[in-house]
């Protein structure tokens, strides 16, 4: 007898198999649901985390440049009060993603998923010198919870800063100084020659001035340097390392020259509250006073029409360098410091000895219109800038926002008032 050859499956082997088969689907499809769930997951909060930095560097960025940029942003009240800000972030909802916008035309697979689901909210606290801000992301989550938060410090620097100056002098150097110019006894003791301390007083904070201006405008150091700058202006091109030196020449001028007058201001102040004891000098001391408070307040009065012409060639100068610069860096930098020259020639334009109030007015609004119309789309922060220079303008609060136009102002004031202290 022959045994025939097995042919199929048994209906228990199928049925094994059948179950082996089910069961491996099940893991599998299970895997992949777990797999998609996941991939959602971490799908959903990579993008929340990326348009929630996105909000931070903007702060970031717009405070950089702009003093006032939690105002420009639109976080904190005219006072620089901050508040809470919720808000939907497509179709240009608001200003952190409005350039360029999420539109359903330019973005749509994006915008179709962050329409009416994703949700900004912005929270700032206003602390000594920065800014807390807490930006977070809520959604509709398929998977886990829909919430992300990130948090970083902006500053908030007010621009008051320590005068640093290497012209001011010591009480002592000056008394020397006083006893071998006014009274002509070199080595002398300045009580010995003024028996009044009120009178001694005024001698002192007089010869701060007259030493310190006379000293600054006869120092080699400043005379070499001006020179070098006015030689370079007339042989350089906008694009040469030179015409960046050139004006690199003028900036550190102007805010030596700043940091003199600004260390000096005490003096005028003492100098005007003590004038009256003057008449207790003995002749011929008291006509060389004279002369001293007059020819210092004549110096003074020159340091500052240096210092604003050396301005006025910053500003032409920044501007040509402004247009051969690519980089964005570059661009923020020059642009930082053409709105910090430009504020303080227009505020203190009535001081200008070389153009008209009127051409530095002009000069300025044109200034802002070009700024506006040329980083519209390539730089919002310069924009909203611009567009909130116009607002102190319009409102004559520049001064009221601005430290440094607050200091200038009262000095340049000052410097006028002393020079007619005798009058």
């Amino acid at each position: 007898m022959t045994r025939n050859p097995r042919q199929g499956f048994t209906l228990l082997e199928l049925v094994i198999g059948f179950f082996l088969v089910a069961g491996v689907s099940v893991m599998f499809f299970q895997a992949m649901n777990r797999f998609r769930k996941e991939s959602t997951f971490n799908s959903e909060n990579y993008l929340a985390s990326s348009l929630v930095e996105k909000v931070l560097e903007q702060c970031y960025q717009e405070s950089q440049l702009n003093p006032h940029g939690m105002k420009a942003i639109g976080l904190a009240d005219a006072d620089g009060a901050p508040y809470e800000v919720t808000t939907g972030i497509t179709d240009k909802e608001t200003v952190f993603f409005s350039n360029p916008g999420i539109t359903e035309t330019r973005t749509p697979d994006l915008h179709h998923v962050l329409k009416d689901n994703y949700v900004l909210n912005i929270e700032t606290e206003k602390k000594d010198g920065f800014y807390e801000v807490e930006a977070s992301f809520k959604w509709k989550a398929e998977s886990g919870r829909g919430e992300i938060l990130s948090s970083s410090r902006v500053l908030s620097f007010t621009g008051e800063k320590e005068v640093l100056t290497t012209w001011e002098m010591t009480d002592d150097q000056v008394k020397d100084r006083l006893v071998a110019d006014i009274f002509n006894a070199p080595g002398a003791n300045l009580g010995a020659k003024v028996s009044s301390i009120g009178a001694q007083n005024m001698l002192v904070h007089i010869g701060h001035i007259f030493y310190s201006c006379i000293d600054c405008l006869r120092s080699p150091d400043f005379k070499q340097r001006l020179q070098q700058a006015e030689n370079l202006e007339a042989n350089t091109q906008t694009d040469s390392d030179e015409y960046s030196l050139c004006s690199q020449l003028y900036f550190d001028m102007a805010r030596d020259l700043l940091h003199l007058m600004m260390s000096l201001q005490p003096h005028i102040k003492e100098a005007n509250d003590s004038i009256n004891f003057l008449p207790s000098l003995s002749l011929p001391g008291r006509f060389v006073a004279e002369s001293r408070i007059t020819r210092g307040g004549l110096y003074y009065r020159q340091i500052r029409r240096i210092f604003l012409n050396c301005l006025l060639k910053l500003s032409e100068r920044y501007e040509k360098q402004l247009r051969h610069a690519d980089l964005q860096k570059r661009q923020r930098l020059l642009v930082g410091r053409l709105f910090n020259i430009n504020r303080i020639l227009y505020a203190n334009r009535a001081y200008s000895e070389e153009i008209s109030p009127t051409v530095i007015a002009e000069r300025y609004q044109k200034f802002l219109d070009v700024t506006q119309n040329f980083f519209k789309d390539k730089d919002p922060s310069i924009f909203r800038m611009a567009a909130q220079e116009r607002g102190f303008i319009a409102n004559d609060s520049l001064p009221d926002n601005f430290f440094v136009l607050r200091l200038t102002g009262r000095l340049f004031k000052e410097i006028d008032e002393y020079v007619t202290i005798l009058d």
